[in-house]
């Protein structure tokens, strides 16, 4: 019996052992052509991960060694501060966190209006299958910007650095606002949260210096971490017994209540 007990726990960890040999042998190989990373996905197509060119007008092939580009990964073009344009094929379907992130340069995104997957609105890159907003060009001219009506995803790192932002207007048509949307928005000093929205990602907010006022709607049931960290001016307006009071308490935020003032009036 002793024999048997002391069995299992071995046995669990050789299992360990195998699942976590199998997880890191699926890893997909990293492939270079040219200026470009990339890796091949299970259809034979490639998801382009690194960038290391200089180019100011970037188009971006629609084969690497053969493979049809499919896919754009997380920031696969960050930090390339040459880049004012990019032009991105038909081919690609799929694009994944802002992967142009840091491009303090970029101004100018085009997709061809047919286009199956992706759109471009006002110099604004979206995914048409999930109605999600990609990326906001660091380098656009404007202070303030209105989301279109229609949008439901503020997708991760969408605004990352914009620094120009003032404003920002969000409909009543999205529900999610993803991990650090408005990371570093140095200039941003106020934004609307509708109703609609249920969750704020991690470090949504992040670094937003001047960005004096927020008002989180009820509707909002999960804030990620630091999502309103080092926003040194703000005061929170939230609902009483919301979850986003209990939010602001756990994280020593500054926070008031819509009716604060009401006992004025009585």
């Amino acid at each position: 019996m002793k024999r048997t007990l002391f069995a299992i726990p071995i046995a669990l960890l050789l299992l360990a052992l195998c699942l976590t040999a199998c997880a890191e042998g699926t890893e997909r190989a990293t492939y270079t052509s040219s200026d470009y990373e990339y890796t091949l996905l299970d259809d034979g197509t490639a998801e382009i991960t690194g960038y290391n060119g200089n180019d100011k007008n970037l188009t971006i092939p629609d084969q690497l060694d053969g493979h049809p580009v499919a896919a754009i990964g997380d920031s696969a073009f960050s930090f390339c501060s040459s880049l004012t344009s990019v032009s991105i094929p038909d081919s690609v379907t799929e694009i994944g966190a802002n992967p142009f992130s840091y491009c303090d340069n970029l101004t100018k995104i085009i997709v061809s209006p047919d286009h199956p997957s992706l759109a471009v609105i006002d110099g604004v890159l979206f995914s048409k299958p999930d109605k999600r907003l990609i990326c906001y060009p660091a380098g656009k001219q404007g202070t303030a910007y209105q989301i279109p009506s229609g949008i439901q995803i503020i997708g991760e790192d969408a605004f990352y650095e914009c620094s120009s932002l003032t404003s920002v207007s969000i409909p009543d048509s999205v529900t999610a606002i993803g991990d650090d949307t408005f990371y570093g928005c140095s200039s941003l000093t106020s934004i609307s949260i509708p109703d609609s929205v249920t969750a704020i990602g991690d470090e949504t907010f992040y670094r937003c210096s001047s960005l004096t006022s927020v008002s989180i709607p009820d509707s909002v049931t999960a804030i990620g971490d630091g999502a309103f960290s080092r926003c040194s001016s703000l005061t929170l307006t939230v609902g009483r017994d919301s979850y986003a009071a209990q939010y602001c308490k756990e994280n020593n935020l500054n926070y008031t209540y819509p009716d604060s003032l009401g006992w004025l009036n009585n």
